[in-house]
């Protein structure tokens, strides 16, 4: 794969040209290289045509009688109810999106942001935002992109209908092969449970759990384990989860207010009931057994995987850390109160093993890793590029899947995070039709 700085002129292009792919649009253009590198030379209609802009860096290589340019790279959202005009009227984490356009960049890919209300099917065409130099974000006509990203930022916005109907007509498209469109749509913890309840080399993995329809389904699970989680089937971030327990001959209700943990404890059940009843969130609860987690530095923690398709096309432990949770907390997530650790500190420290340990704690979380990122993908027959999970770890060193993510927030460990939008990228030139060499883009990360 090459680069070329691009070049746009007034006047018709002369001598020999070659075809040009950006996106789903076709035009011409001429490559020349010299003292000022590699050009690419296109007329302004075919700038216009191509979405491409004076002086933009962009890669290119050979398929079939044309050079594929980028690839284009669509990340898709949708608007704001309140109908705010331009970028700021579109929904989702600005912080994911100048990062991918970044290394977009980079790595010569024209990337944008795009809303699902924006997009001319008819046309081909989208209006997208990218970030100048200066950080304003500008809109701009593109061609549809080869690789749609799919970050609608929550499931309400999922099921509106001009959503699904983008979503329909991307995934038409990628069926006759002219695009793609991965991470096609959240998860959630019950449906996830009784697919992995089929899988043999999954099952052993699980955590006794189930649907919540009243205060008996509470008490059965108690009876069994002394120790059970409430938690809402569709959460995010340790929202409105809650811990019952059957300890010293009490029952006890663990629930976060504000920024506190409050431990409430009841003579009998039907206190507890009442006290989760009136606490709970609207929605679907599960209860699920309690887990005896391993502790560093007195608190629990779990393990917090991501999960990508690498620039072959195949699922690899991008990278992994550890959340530790609040001296008394229920739940990890650093919103919560929670920090992040290095996760060879922590398994060094509370198991005295290496990363790199024959069948040690990591070799576990990965294998694990790598066992529930295709049965994900398997059971849904849908297209996905990353999947974050929660994995939980006993103090004898066994492991538990907690959740899987198919919208990851993002991660802090910088190199976590760098990896993981370069993957992104390098996935989506796989996903274009790009066959990557060992000598293309070598970095260290």
């Amino acid at each position: 794969m090459e680069q070329a700085r691009v070049v746009v002129s007034d006047n018709q292009i002369g001598g020999e040209k070659v075809w040009l792919m950006g996106g789903l649009a076709r035009g011409e253009g001429k490559l020349t290289t010299g003292s000022d590198g590699v050009l690419l030379h296109v007329s302004r209609g075919d700038a216009l045509r191509l979405g491409i802009r004076p002086r933009q860096q962009v890669s290119f290589w050979q398929a079939g009688d044309a050079l594929q340019l980028g690839p284009y790279i669509g990340i898709m959202t949708n608007k704001r109810p309140r109908g705010t005009k331009g970028f700021q009227g579109l929904r989702g984490r600005r912080e994911t999106y100048v990062a991918l356009l970044k290394m977009a960049r980079s790595m010569g890919s024209v990337a944008y942001v795009f809303a699902c209300e924006d997009v001319d099917f008819k046309r081909m065409r989208v209006i997208g935002y990218h970030q100048s130099k200066a950080g304003n974000w500008l809109a701009h006509e593109y061609p549809l992109p080869n690789v749609v990203y799919n970050r609608i930022p929550d499931r309400q916005s999922e099921v509106a209908q001009v959503v699904r109907m983008a979503k329909k007509r991307f995934e038409q498209l990628a069926h006759s092969h002219r695009t793609a469109i991965f991470n096609p749509h959240f998860l959630n913890k019950w449906d996830l449970h009784r697919i992995f309840s089929q899988e043999p080399g999954l099952r052993r993995y699980l955590l006794d759990t189930k649907l919540y329809h009243g205060p008996e389904d509470v008490l059965s699970m108690l009876k069994r384990h002394r120790m059970v989680y409430l938690k809402p089937r569709d959460t995010f971030a340790g929202h409105g989860i809650m811990r019952a327990e059957y300890k010293g001959g009490k029952y006890i209700l663990i629930y976060k207010v504000g920024g506190t943990y409050r431990h409430e404890p009841h003579e009998n059940f039907r206190g507890l009931a009442q006290s989760f009843s009136a606490r709970r969130h609207p929605g679907i609860y599960l209860v699920q057994q309690g887990l005896r987690l391993a502790k560093y530095k007195g608190a629990i923690f779990d393990a917090r995987i991501i999960m990508q398709k690498t620039g072959e096309g195949v699922w690899d432990l991008t990278g992994a850390g550890v959340r530790v949770a609040a001296r008394g907390g229920i739940t990890t997530h650093v919103p919560n109160g929670g920090y992040i650790a290095p996760i060879e500190t922590v398994i060094s420290d509370v198991f005295h093993e290496r990363l790199d340990t024959p069948g040690g704690v990591y070799t576990k979380l990965r294998n694990l890793a790598l066992t529930v990122a295709p049965a994900i993908e398997n059971h849904y027959k849908r297209l996905f590029g990353e999947l974050s999970m929660d994995i939980g770890i006993t103090s004898d060193g066994e492991c538990y899947f907690f959740e899987a993510n198919a919208k990851p927030m993002k991660f802090d460990e910088p190199i976590i995070r760098r990896k993981s939008l370069r993957r992104l990228v390098e996935f989506s030139r796989y996903l274009s039709g790009y066959q990557r060499h060992e000598v293309d883009d070598h970095v260290d990360y």
